[in-house]
């Protein structure tokens, strides 16, 4: 009989410093500290990442580490991978919250017979990135594929 796969536990912590306003730093040891705010649709200022900026980039960036580390395991290389995404944020029952995040990887391979491979293993970093599956929200995928 096989055992169960045993998973280790991992820690991230930061640090946060008000600034001004609804301004503030965000540090963690060892990295650039990171300029935040409010958006300014909640009396933040421009120009600055918000929290809800980061939500959405974690997810896209999730998927893409997550793609490159699974095709590095199956030997598959690619040339690029650009990604836009988008979230939702509306009111549901009375408080806001992330409904759908959208994402649009474009992917350039190395050769027209490796797409379906690619999708494959996109498809599977899709359903095992962590951040997206840390949150309720409803993580749509929409690529696009084409050979160099």
């Amino acid at each position: 009989m096989e055992g169960k796969k045993a998973y280790k536990v991992f820690r991230y912590a930061s640090e946060l410093r008000w600034k001004s306003g609804r301004r503030g730093i965000v540090c963690s040891s060892g990295k650039p500290d990171l300029e935040v705010s409010s958006p300014p649709e909640f009396k933040g200022e421009a120009g600055l990442w918000t929290p809800e900026d980061m939500f959405v980039a974690s997810i896209n960036v999730c998927t893409l580490l997550t793609f490159s580390a699974f095709a590095q395991h199956e030997g598959l290389e690619f040339v690029s991978y650009e990604s836009a995404a988008e979230g939702t944020l509306e009111a549901v029952e009375g408080k806001y919250r992330f409904t759908e995040v959208t994402l649009r990887p474009h992917l350039v391979l190395k050769a027209q017979e490796h797409v379906e491979r690619e999708r494959k293993i996109l498809e599977d970093a899709h359903a095992h990135c962590f951040i997206s599956n840390s949150t309720s929200a409803s993580i749509k995928l929409f690529p696009q594929f084409r050979a160099a």
